[in-house]
């Protein structure tokens, strides 16, 4: 924490209990761990650096996890895909937590291309993978998605679903290059090694051109009007 002003504790749920399977056995167990000195360690720390704790509690997450966490100011993390009602709408933006990191995907999801194409849908099929998903549910996603931009008044394109999330009030928000770019692939597929280029796919700008990219700074003058800048959300 010396060295950052926000870190990202990866599977915080780690803090809670570990699933553990011993080498060349067929199943394993939840291990549990000292939840509560772990939390009073990093709150500490985090005080101490003035350090900013952000948990990426996604999956599978215990029952009063986040409330908990929450307790001990560790920063939840929405991502926009995953904040869904039951019937598959999204939630409006202001049902966000204040103490937490939005973003509208992962390196482990599609990016908005990606998935507006189906994209990784092929992908996986392709690699044996299953999507996890139909292609007429990924079509009911989209017309959900659509409905709750259009409520905001905003088009089917991820310039407007970054001016949806800058309107949450969470406090940092995360664009991804490849959204910002407008890429189709995905940056890793989890259950891949050597299948794909995980980690390795190129840019389609140079580094030195992104100033001059267009959709770049257009999604940047979008933030500027929704008050988003480096300073002006963490002084809320």
């Amino acid at each position: 924490m010396r060295h950052a002003g926000a870190i990202r504790l990866d599977h915080v749920m780690g803090l809670m209990r570990l699933y553990l399977m011993p080498d060349r056995m067929p199943g394993g167990a939840y291990v549990r761990l000292p939840f509560e000195s772990l939390l009073a360690v990093v709150a500490q720390e985090s005080v101490a650096r003035n350090c900013i704790v952000i948990g990426e509690d996604l999956g599978t997450v215990p029952e009063n996890f986040r409330d908990t966490v929450a307790d001990w100011g560790i920063w939840s993390y929405q991502v926009m895909l995953f904040e869904r009602a039951g019937d598959g709408s999204f939630l409006a933006p202001e049902s966000y937590r204040r103490d937490a990191v939005a973003a509208f995907t992962t390196h482990d999801l599609p990016t908005f291309a990606g998935w507006a194409e189906g994209r990784d849908l092929a992908a996986k099929a392709a690699l044996g993978i299953n999507p996890g998903e139909s292609a007429d549910e990924r079509a009911r996603a989209h017309e959900a998605l659509r409905a709750a931009l259009s409520e905001q008044g905003l088009a089917f394109d991820f310039t407007s679903v970054a001016r949806y999330l800058a309107d949450t009030p969470s406090r940092l928000l995360v664009i991804a290059v490849e959204d910002a770019l407008g890429c189709v692939d995905q940056v890793n597929v989890p259950g891949t090694v050597d299948e794909r280029p995980n980690w390795r796919v190129r840019l389609p700008v140079a580094l030195e051109d992104l100033q001059y990219h267009g959709a770049l700074r257009d999604l940047a003058t979008a933030m500027r009007s929704a008050g988003r800048s480096a300073t002006a959300e963490l002084a809320r």
